[in-house]
């Protein structure tokens, strides 16, 4: 079977199916060209067939002989020759998951250079030090995520550097993505082979992000990142101070009007705001991706609203409406602000929405174990890479020195709903702490981030916000005039219940070891009992519970009295039915895992959503009895057959975020819990199953 699919050759007729397979890189470079005629470059997709097959047994059988035969392909589409000393053709190597991970994988540029290959660039550029530059980058990027020099050989690179995609899939950063965002680890990545265009050649040459409209505030005005005589990693990973869309605008005004048309095409065709990465090569204009631009809550109304009330735009009220759920609404909710008259430290790029206070910290693994401790950490970093994504998942709020409005840092924050400010160019940042025209804020400072504003305090300057909307309130007459119950998930609805229950530490110390941080309402649900319990169990607590912006967090002294009280718990009950039911779980576990991959990379249509919840009472229907018998065992997991029932409720009822998100007592959350229990009172490793695929 090939694994090697064209961005030309036809799409199947359901875009689940060309996710699945060519994943949303290589999916949207093939719409753009079949469907819109955009300037793209040739490419061709490494399937996530083959990815699949690569983890579970290596390198498939007859990859490499169709990479070759590929490759010597986009050539002769490329008017080059990959390895070739005249006319050569040099490749980039990108990951492309069928759900969106931003920056969580491995991309290898000018792929196919050597020092033979760069003299042959210089001769036919008549510029030597693009020809220097583009090969000391490869050099350089090769390096650091291959792992040793490059080989001198164009095709030794091509696999090592597909070799490498395939091997980031499992990186720990993707792996802690996929964990906070509830994507299924068995997804595996396609991996696009396209020829590059090079933003780095002369004067009439750059590279940029465009997002068609503001993912910070939802304006409707283009909005992004440019930066001229550059390369694509330049701008997204955040190690350059970038220009803006009107650098483009002067020094080369035809593309930049080429560039916003396309956007509005691009906008009209997938009916949303788009996020579009493009380079433009001696004044040529090429799109290398597109995807749906992810956005802050504030964003999220005012894009659904100004859409849904342009006649010309194809979005109607009531599917407006159907983008905004509770969960924007709480986000809008919480929302504060700094207090009036606070005078700032230091501006930056407004780059994700929102007020944090915590401690300033400098390092991400510094950041990562305050945050497990309970304690509200600002990370403050000159770039952030994926590398740093354990210290920024757990981060009340995220500073950078460098970088735009569509860097690495920036993006990861709007999408986890983390206040941030990028570029802000006055800090420079060092282990010590922060230091602003000669004056040093140490680290384990308090210090605030306004991510709204762009600006930066010293101290706790966080004041309590009015979250009005005039958007919302046109989204709720909407919702009214359509007998739509707009911002009440379906988990308000009547829903089975279990009855309040006496509890005691263990049961509270060890959901929140599950979740990691939670607020007490979200303690009390998932206990099935009432919030004056929780109270008292963590006013007894003592000291053994901290309370930071996100919640509720277990300190190290309270995880060594859940670790004893579990090891007690394990001994004194019979390991071997839980084990029976573990290898049946495992069943179930494969189906559930199709069954939320198969929602999430799918239309997701009214016709969608009916398969995918008759499936999941199919499915509940015979896992349901294997909850029950757990909890004649162990009654501690007791809450866990009304908290499967609940979810279910609110997913058959319209909320489809019930099924997976990551951020609700979701299906899937409940799910992931039930599993980390079983492994508990089978006396089973969890790093031992993770190993075993389990």
């Amino acid at each position: 079977m090939t694994e090697i699919v064209w961005i030309t050759d036809p799409l199947p007729a359901n875009r689940a199916d060309a996710l699945d397979r060519l994943g949303g890189k290589g999916t949207g470079l093939a719409e753009m060209v079949q469907r819109l005629d955009l300037p793209v470059p040739p490419a061709f997709v490494i399937t996530t067939d083959a990815c699949r097959a690569y983890l579970a047994d290596g390198w498939p059988d007859g990859l490499e002989d169709q990479v070759y035969a590929a490759v010597d392909e986009l050539g002769l589409r490329s008017g080059r020759s990959f390895g070739a000393s005249s006319a050569p053709l040099l490749v980039s190597v990108r990951s492309g998951a069928p759900v969106s991970m931003p920056g969580m994988m491995d991309t290898i540029l000018n792929v196919g250079v050597n020092a033979a290959v760069a003299g042959a660039l210089a001769a036919e550029s008549g510029n030597t030090d693009f020809a220097v530059d583009t090969l000391a980058r490869f050099r350089k990027q090769f390096e650091a995520t291959v792992g040793g020099p490059p080989p001198d050989d164009p095709h030794e690179q091509l696999l090592a550097a597909i070799d490498a995609v395939f091997r980031s899939w499992n990186s720990d950063r993707a792996r802690m993505f996929r964990d906070a965002e509830g994507i299924t680890d068995d997804l595996g990545t396609a991996v696009v082979v396209q020829a590059m265009v090079f933003g780095n050649l002369d004067d009439h040459s750059g590279t940029g992000v465009l997002f068609t409209r503001d993912p910070t505030s939802g304006v409707n005005l283009p909005y992004g990142d440019y930066l001229a005589r550059a390369q694509g990693e330049d701008v997204v990973a955040g190690t350059h101070e970038v220009r803006n869309l009107a650098e483009l605008a002067a020094d080369m005004p035809t593309v930049h009007t080429e560039l916003l048309a396309i956007g509005q095409r691009l906008e009209k065709h997938y009916v949303d705001m788009c996020d579009i990465e493009f380079t433009v090569a001696s004044g040529e204009l090429f799109i290398l991706q597109t995807r749906v631009g992810r956005r802050s809550p504030e964003a999220a109304v005012r894009i659904a609203v100004d859409m849904a009330q342009d006649d010309d735009f194809p979005l109607t009220r009531e599917e407006a409406v159907g983008r905004i759920d509770h969960a924007t609404f709480a986000a809008i909710a919480a929302l504060a602000a700094v207090e009036e008259g606070a005078v700032p430290l230091a501006t930056g790029i407004a780059a994700s929405p929102g007020v944090a206070r915590g401690v300033l910290s400098t390092d991400p693994d510094e950041a990562a174990e305050l945050a497990r401790a309970g304690t509200a950490v600002v990370l403050v970093r000159a770039e952030t890479s994926p590398a740093d994504v354990h210290g920024m998942v757990g981060a009340a709020g995220l500073v950078t020195s460098l970088g735009g409005s569509v860097s690495h840092a920036a993006v990861v924050a709007r999408s986890w709903g983390i206040p941030a400010v990028t570029g802000a160019t006055a800090l420079k940042v060092s282990p010590r702490g922060v230091e602003i025209d000669g004056h040093l804020i140490p680290v384990a400072t308090v210090i605030t981030v306004d991510g709204t504003t762009g600006r930066i305090f010293e101290g706790d300057r966080v004041a309590d916000h009015d979250c009005t909307m005039p958007e919302l309130d046109l989204l709720r007459q909407w919702a009214l005039d359509a007998g739509i119950d707009l911002g009440n998930t379906a988990s308000d609805a009547p829903a089975p219940e279990a009855e309040y229950r006496d509890i005691g530490r263990l049961d509270v110390f060890r959901a929140l070891a599950l979740k990691g941080v939670s607020g007490v309402d979200a303690l009390a649900h998932s206990l099935q009992t009432d919030r004056a319990a929780v109270d008292a169990i963590i006013e007894e607590a003592g000291d053994l519970v901290t309370r930071n912006a996100l919640g509720l967090m277990l300190t190290p002294d309270a995880r060594r009295w859940l670790d004893k009280a579990l090891a007690d718990e394990r001994a004194a009950v019979d390991a071997s039915p839980f084990n029976e039911m573990y290898e049946r779980f495992l069943v179930f576990n494969k189906d559930f895992k199709i069954l939320v991959t198969e929602w999430q990379t799918g239309s997701q249509d009214a016709a969608s959503l009916a398969a995918t919840i008759d499936a999941l009472h199919t499915l509940d229907a015979t896992f349901a009895p294997m909850v029950h018998e757990s909890v004649g065992l162990a009654p501690r997991l007791r809450p866990y057959a009304a908290r499967f029932a609940q979810a279910l409720h609110a997913f058959t009822h319209g909320d489809v975020s019930m099924l997976a998100s990551p951020l609700k007592d979701s299906y899937h959350t409940v799910w992931f819990e039930y599993h980390e229990e079983l492994i508990h009172l089978g006396g089973r490793n969890r790093a031992e199953e993770e190993a075993a695929g389990r």
